[in-house]
């Protein structure tokens, strides 16, 4: 960077805006540790060939103590060997500054929130949430190792039609649980796993017979409700064993019983961020 910017002097030109040095591994080996297509990319802007910027770029870049040699190539690369006593005070560097090292600090402190998994609550996880919950964390730990103040959040889908059918579901089951599963049936779209009949035994041996003695249709949002928070807890047991953690379970219906959507669909309607049609607000 230093190199273009004293070459850009020289010929009395402005590197151009948003230009960025960008070094590569060589595609073949014998053309050194690192190389780069900067002279291709600079010699128009620069009014030089290719080959001449390149020669001329490689003139300003010390050589000896990171540096072993350098090489321009084709129309202009410049390929890059190290020297070897650069990787020995790495491997130094590295181990005085043990799990710290690579550390940056690119972040500044600023806040920033990584959303990731956030599975309904309807079941267990599959192997596609294991891949969301490997990479969101993986994010999430770079941003804190280049220094932002990271916040992991697993937005719980706990309200509309997915919850209820899950009550229902339960519902159902704890029913069947008691021998009298004529009386609630399944939904149709309900959730049929092994695990609802776990659950609804569950339900039995706290209750027993005590939740079929109210009509269905009192006892759906409980059912919904509390099978919600048993499988959020299996869902957190997996992450915990795969490794992943939360600074934030967050419910999306604490929004709907605190009153926050409707003023923040009429903000975006406001804004013309929203619009209604076929009956829904887009």
């Amino acid at each position: 960077e230093r190199a273009v910017e004293k070459i850009a002097l020289d010929v009395d030109q402005q590197v151009p805006e948003g230009f960025m040095v960008r070094l590569e591994r060589p595609r073949q080996s014998g053309h050194g540790d690192w190389s780069t297509n900067i002279a291709m990319q600079l010699s128009k802007p620069f009014g030089l060939k290719p080959k001449e910027l390149a020669d001329k770029l490689a003139d300003q870049v010390p050589l000896g103590e990171i540096v072993e040699s350098i090489e321009i190539a084709g129309p202009g690369f410049i390929n890059f060997t190290l020297a070897s006593n650069w990787i020995t005070q790495a491997i130094k560097l590295s181990i005085t500054q043990n799990e710290n090292y690579g550390r940056v600090n690119s972040g500044e402190g600023r806040k920033v929130q990584v959303e990731f998994v956030s599975a309904n609550p309807t079941g267990p996880l599959h192997m596609g949430h294991g891949r969301g919950a490997a990479v969101g964390d993986i994010t999430a730990s770079i941003l804190d190792f280049a220094g932002w103040d990271v916040e992991r959040e697993y937005y719980i889908n706990d309200a509309g039609l997915q919850i209820e059918l899950l009550g229902k579901s339960a519902q159902s089951r704890y029913f069947d649980a008691l021998g009298r599963g004529d009386e609630a049936h399944m939904p149709e779209d309900g959730y049929h796993g092994e695990y609802m009949t776990e659950i609804a035994n569950s339900f039995v041996e706290k209750y027993g017979e005590e939740l079929a003695k109210k009509p269905l249709e009192e006892t759906v949002e409980f059912f919904s409700v509390e099978t919600g928070k048993i499988v959020t807890e299996m869902i957190r047991k997996d992450l915990e064993d795969f490794g992943v953690t939360f600074d934030v379970w967050f419910s999306e219906k604490s929004l709907h019983d605190n009153g926050q959507v409707e003023p923040a669909m009429e903000e975006l309607k406001k804004r013309d961020f929203a619009y209604e049609d076929d009956g829904a607000l887009w």
